[in-house]
């Protein structure tokens, strides 16, 4: 009995038998004995259909297995161009019925012609495990058979999902690190990141290794296999039938999405919308889930959204388009990249200036260069940010400040870099630096001027993060460390808003504390109300919000007027004072948190709320550490004072100019009624007076209209 099993998969109308690409080197009778029991287990009526695109490369006698079991049966076989010659002289007559891809061969079988219609009640669960072995059966039977892997052979996952028939919304909380290997869906899968990083997803037959981080909102292939990495990621995602799209577009041929990623920003906020539409008004629902209109009416929008978000195989196109994809389209739509790599360009505006249309474009990249305009453009932005890291002077930039310069957030930068170049944008921008004192952007800067300034006269010493002074050499490293400061200060005064000042203070502080994995900031409004004024990641906000519903936790004490001037806690695990945020905050992989206020500074009448660092591991923060946020804090506090002073006198003048205004516009229009009317002052304006009271119309307004048009006022 051969130990090979094909495990067959309902799509649609159709059932898929996925073949492993080890049966290349598989017996024939192994074969054919694994395809029968396969074919044996699929109920009469479903059309099968054969996936062998995983075999490279086809042998004649797999050929000559494959195409009888395929005659015996009636079924499809799906196969690569490559593959076709073995199968022509395994099949000279073609008998057997062939697709290029899962979605023709669903064609073929009646799939796309059913119209979408979804019934029966939504199933709504939610997974949590932490056995590496119950979570790949479970990912395996709700999305694709897949294997998955974990160094410490461990998986805490949390899965919420809302689905009706083919159609599902689901919330996953990965908090490991997970190797996955997927065969193909079969079905629409639209992938939005929140945070962490999907690393080195890899699809077969696409050219490009790729990486996802926060914010980004990709779909995958249905019909190919893929393989890649999670890193402690938070993510949704939303599978539907293809068949939607086909309706959606008014053909009745399968749709491919010709890219991952979205054409722009609002073409995918769009997408999100209705994502977020059909999974919290739809589905999560009780009751409108179950009505069948209002599931279809809500899959068709997510249907449209897609393909406005996404390029598509029945996208407008000319007859000239793969004639157009020539050499010149493809020099014209890359000059016009280098030369706006920053700012935001599209698709369209490539297409426009290489005097094609964008289906052209699109052929002219994958044809010449094998892949995407858009993807050209990303990895010619990295490049930019790579020559700038390799050129700038550590002390005078940062990554986060390179990163923004080119469109990338720092997280998903760090990620995108790594999988490009095999090294940290860290790594690159202080590679001939390491015998300096580094700021901004080091976490070395801080903690070495508050050795200076705490333990004057102590021998320099090597700085724990990296940055080294050698005892004996002249007394320069302490100004250096007191222009950083200044530097810091400039940088916070500068600052044009309260929002600006507390993002470069959490940035400042995730920058020099070792132990941050997150930093935010909380103010405390004039109702009373909690609040997160600026944060590093979408975890720091929950942790926070947390805190706000239940009253509890470190950076509620600490922002509370009459709280302590800090909190912390170095092990949630083993912390009594706040049961409820450590149960939740140990469920988000926080395990240590320090907060301090913001003290009150002149201009502001209380305490300006509190700076928390939260971090993965526990005894993570140092005394060091600590005495960081406190300083950071107080300049953030220095310069949010600053920012309200400036905001009220600017607020102060701009009365004053409203009240000359006003005092003017009166006695212009005093002085008309005294010369038409011959009245005196204080008659000219008790008539002003009187009108503004019968009209119930302001004084001033009034006097604006008598001295814009003379005529308007009679006088009783």
């Amino acid at each position: 009995m051969t130990e090979l099993k094909i495990t067959p998969r309902q799509l649609g109308n159709a059932v898929v038998l996925t073949l492993p690409d080890r049966l290349a080197e598989t017996h024939s009778a192994e074969i054919a004995e694994a395809l029968h029991a396969a074919g044996h287990a699929v109920e009469p009526g479903p059309r099968i259909v054969v996936d062998l695109r995983g075999i490279r490369p086809l042998t004649a006698l797999l050929a000559r297995a494959l195409v009888s079991f395929a005659r015996d049966r009636d079924c499809v076989l799906v196969a690569v161009p490559e593959q076709a010659t073995m199968l022509d002289s395994a099949d000279p007559g073609a008998a057997v019925q062939r697709a290029a891809s899962l979605a023709e061969a669903l064609v073929e079988s009646g799939d796309v012609r059913q119209p979408f219609a979804a019934s029966g009640a939504v199933r709504s669960l939610a997974f949590d495990s932490d056995d590496l072995s119950r979570t790949e059966a479970f990912l395996s039977s709700a999305y694709a058979p897949m294997r998955i892997g974990s160094d410490t052979g461990r998986a805490d996952t949390h899965i919420r999902r809302h689905a009706v028939d083919r159609l599902s919304a689901d919330l996953l909380d990965l908090s490991f690190e997970m190797s996955y290997s997927v065969e193909p869906l079969g079905t629409i899968c639209l992938c939005d990141v929140e945070s962490g990083t999907i690393e080195d997803h890899r699809e077969d037959g696409w050219p490009e290794v790729e990486t996802f981080g926060p914010g980004d909102l990709v779909s995958f292939s249905s019909d190919r296999p893929y393989a890649g990495r999670i890193a402690r990621a938070q993510y949704s995602i939303t599978m539907f039938d293809p068949v939607l799209l086909s309706q959606a577009a008014g053909v009745d041929r399968p749709v491919r999405l010709l890219d991952h990623r979205p054409v722009d920003a609002s073409a995918a906020q769009h997408l999100r919308s209705a994502v977020a539409h059909l999974r919290d008004d739809v589905l999560g629902v009780p009751g409108v889930g179950e009505n069948p209109l209002a599931v279809a009416t809500a899959a068709r929008y997510l249907a449209v959204a897609v393909l406005n978000a996404f390029p598509h195989t029945t996208s407008a196109e000319r007859p000239g388009d793969g004639l157009d994809a020539h050499s010149q389209t493809l020099r014209r739509a890359i000059s016009f990249v280098e030369a706006n790599l920053d700012r935001p360009i599209d698709i369209a505006e490539i297409a426009a200036a290489a005097r094609v249309s964008a289906r052209a474009v699109q052929l002219a990249f994958r044809r010449h260069l094998g892949t995407t305009p858009m993807a050209y453009l990303r990895r010619a932005r990295l490049d930019r940010a790579r020559a700038e890291l390799r050129a700038a002077v550590p002390e005078q930039d940062t990554v986060a400040r390179i990163a923004a310069r080119w469109g990338y957030a720092p997280s998903v930068f760090a990620a995108h870099y790594r999988a490009a170049y095999g090294e940290s944008p860290s790594s690159t921008l202080h590679r001939d630096t390491a015998g300096q004192v580094r700021f901004p952007g080091s976490r070395s800067f801080v903690r070495t001027a508050i050795a200076l300034k705490n333990e004057p006269g102590a021998e320099r010493k090597r700085v724990a993060s990296g940055g080294l002074v050698l005892p004996g050499e002249p007394d320069r490293a302490k100004p250096d460390a007191a222009d950083r400061f200044v530097s810091l200060s400039r940088m916070l005064l500068s600052a044009n808003s309260v929002a600006d000042v507390l993002r470069q203070v959490v940035e400042a502080t995730a920058a020099a504390v070792a132990g941050a994995d997150w930093v935010s900031v909380t103010v405390l409004g004039s109702d009373g109300r909690f609040s997160t004024a600026a944060r590093t990641g979408k975890t720091a906000a929950e942790l926070d919000r947390i805190q706000y519903r239940d009253g509890e936790g470190p950076c509620v004490e600490a922002a509370r007027a009459d709280g302590p001037s800090y909190v912390a806690s170095a092990d949630l695990a083993a912390e009594t004072r706040w049961p409820r945020f450590t149960a939740a905050a140990r469920a988000l992989g926080c395990l240590a948190a320090f907060s301090t206020e913001l003290p009150a500074a002149p201009g502001l009448d209380r305490a300006a709320g509190a700076l928390t660092i939260y971090s993965r591991s526990p005894d993570s923060l140092a005394e060091t550490d600590r005495r960081v946020a406190l300083l950071l804090a107080t300049h953030a506090s220095l310069a949010l004072a600053n920012t309200h002073l400036r905001k009220t006198a600017e607020l102060r003048r701009a009365e004053f100019r409203r009240a000359v205004d006003t005092r003017d516009v009166i006695g212009q229009a005093k002085g008309i009624l005294m010369n038409r009317e011959g009245l005196t002052a204080e008659e000219a304006f008790d008539l002003l007076r009187r009108t503004s009271q019968d009209l119930n119309v302001k004084l001033v307004e009034v006097a604006r209209t008598l001295t814009g048009r003379h005529g308007e006022l009679e006088r009783e």
